[in-house]
Order: structure tokens, then sequence, then C-alpha cells
């Protein structure tokens, strides 16, 4: 059922691609700088405010190096790829409202067109990083697994997008309250600090227990072990890697085709 869809919409999707990389920033003077603008900056304050008023420490890298900024950056990538898939899928599909009162078109070619191009700019943060841990010296053969990573934030992201943009569809209330999940998961995901750090338990709550049922969790571990820790991660990291967004994408993508009449009217 994925395949016939997919083949039937895929030649939509790349021209849905296409048109989103090229007018993203179509009149801005920078052009595609603005992509890395926003990770790096956030990078910047984030690192001011932990490593610097804080004096807060990272691990140390694979070559012993403690550099704050690539610690949080390896981890930032991978989330803001999941995050973008999450929150786009609502606004990927409200977007194309007026275009398909006119013409008919799968609705679902405009999500995977506009998940493509974010899957681009995501590239090229990874290709920046990568070229970081080359400056500092800081590469193994680990680093071909980071795509991977990627691919499994994208995917968990997605997954999830398609069942919320079925239920935005129906009440808007739906992506402000992704937005306060997705701000609650963001601070609760060991981006900006050491899994280490956080407590087996407290107030009689076994924390270390519940978080570790957060995917993003196991997503952005393996991110910074293959990138910045320089080590190949466990079987159980796999699984969870493997596992929730396979599961997240098919169940989103079912239950996304089984609304597909809904959407059309309600679109």
């Amino acid at each position: 059922m994925i395949s016939e869809s997919w083949r039937s919409s895929a030649p939509l999707a790349l021209n849905f691609a296409r048109r989103e990389l090229k007018t993203r920033y179509r009149r801005s003077v920078l052009g595609w700088v603005w992509s890395l603008l926003n990770p790096i900056s956030t990078v910047i304050v984030y690192s001011l405010v932990f490593s610097v008023f804080l004096r807060a420490e990272p691990d140390p890298a694979g070559n012993g190096d403690k550099v704050f900024a690539l610690y949080l950056f390896c981890g930032l990538v991978p989330w803001m790829l999941f995050a973008g898939m999450l929150n786009g899928s609502m606004q990927w599909l409200d977007g194309i409202a007026e275009l398909r009162r006119k013409v008919y078109f799968p609705p679902e070619a405009a999500i995977f067109g506009s998940a493509l191009a974010l899957v681009v700019q995501a590239s090229i943060e990874m290709i920046v990083l990568v070229l970081a841990f080359v400056v500092i010296g800081n590469v193994s053969p680990t680093i071909v697994l980071y795509p991977i990573v990627l691919l499994s934030a994208g995917t968990f992201g997605l997954g999830l997008g398609f069942i919320v943009a079925v239920f935005n569809a129906r009440l808007r209330d739906v992506q402000y309250l992704v937005g306060i999940v997705l701000n609650i998961m963001f601070f609760l995901t060991p981006i900006m600090y050491p899994a280490h750090l956080i407590p087996d338990s407290h107030w009689g709550v076994p924390i270390r227990a519940l978080l570790d049922l957060n995917p993003m969790v196991h997503i952005v571990g393996a991110a910074r072990d293959t990138s910045y820790l320089l080590e190949w991660p466990s079987l159980s990291r796999w699984a969870w890697l493997v596992i929730a967004p396979a599961l997240a994408f098919s169940v989103g993508w079912t239950f996304f085709n089984r609304r597909a009449m809904e959407l059309s009217e309600r679109l």
C-alpha cells in the first residue's frame, strides 16, 4: 500500500521539494546561509548560558577534548529534523488547502515534498558539523552512521507528523499543543546536558526509566555516540532507532491514508 501510493505521488512530491527549495529564501540576500544561522545562533546562546554562566562541562570527545558547542550541535541537528517534520506536517497540509480547491492531487505529496526539502537542510547542517569535527581532529569511521541516525529522527518525526496533521485539520488547537509538548521534550532530552546527569529516581519517581521511553533520547544519544564520542551505538540503542521510527511511520501513514477522504473535505 505504501509503495503504490508513493509511486503515484513521488513525481509530484519531488516538484513540491524543488518548489520549496527554490522559494524558501528567494528574496533573501544571504539565501541558504539563513538555514545555518538559526541552529548556529541557538548553539552560541546555549553554549554561553550553560558552559560559561552555569559552567557545565560536556563529556570528553573521542579525542579527549571538551567542546560544548559541538557537543550541543551534534544532538541539536537530529532534534531539529524531528521537530521540523512534526511541526511541518501540519503547516504543509494547511499550505496546500487553496491549491487543492483548484487542482486535485494526493495531500501526502506536499508533505513528502516539503519533508525532502527539510532533509536537504539537515544534510547541510550535518556537513558543517562533520567539517567542524575534522578541524578539531575528532573523527572516526563511526561518523558514517550519523546519516542513518538523521534518517531515524526524520522518519520518527514524519510518522508522528502524519497523525497530528490529521487532528490539526479538525482542530487548530493541536498545533499549539504540539508546540508545548515539543518544548517539554526538548528539555527532557539530554541535548544540552550529558545523560549521566539524569538521576535514576527523584521523589520516588523512576525518572531515568521514564525518560528512556522517549525514542528521541536514544536517537540523540546515538547521534552523539557516532559523531562526538566516536563510539558504536549499543544494540539496544539501535533497536530503538529502528523499531520506534518504523512503528511511528507505519501507524502514521496508515492513519493518514484512512482519513484521506475526510482531509479532502476539510482542506
